[in-house]
Formats: C-alpha cells, sequence, structure tokens
C-alpha cells in the first residue's frame, strides 16, 4: 500500500510540474528565439496572458511526456528518502 501511494503521488507531481512548464513555454521561448510572444517587448500583464495559452497549446504533449518521464524519476527520488 506504501508503493501505491508514492506511485500516486510521484504521478500527481509529474503531471502538476508538466503542466507548469508547459504555461512557462511560451513566454521564455520567446524570450530566447523573439517572435510575437516576446516577453521583453511587451509589458508584464501581456506576458502573463500568454501563460494559458501556452498550457493549452503545449499542455498535452507536456503532460504525456513528463508523466512517462516524471513519474518514474519521482518515484525513485521518493523511495530513497524512506
Amino acid at each position: 500500500m506504501n508503493t501505491l501511494g508514492k506511485l500516486i503521488l510521484s504521478a500527481v507531481l509529474a503531471l502538476f510540474c508538466s503542466l507548469i512548464v508547459a504555461g512557462l513555454f511560451l513566454p521564455v521561448y520567446g524570450i530566447f528565439e523573439g517572435g510575437t510572444h516576446n516577453c521583453l517587448n511587451v509589458g508584464i500583464g501581456d506576458c502573463v496572458s500568454i501563460i494559458p495559452l501556452s498550457a493549452l497549446i503545449y499542455g498535452p504533449l507536456f503532460a504525456i511526456a513528463g508523466v512517462l518521464v516524471g513519474t518514474p524519476i519521482l518515484l525513485l527520488i521518493l523511495s530513497w528518502r524512506d
């Protein structure tokens, strides 16, 4: 039962972290590549308004990849703590 709890916790943490990364992808990518989503040229309000758009566009891709890669890594880290 302890292992199942750690597995569920690590999957939820991996999903949450991957959605955060997906939301911040376009603003950070815009800083390095320029283009229409450049946070250095626009104000902070425009930069923050890009975050939901980025999460909607890249959320499913990052969520699938993040859960598949992040769950075993986080499960390993949680197992080392005991």
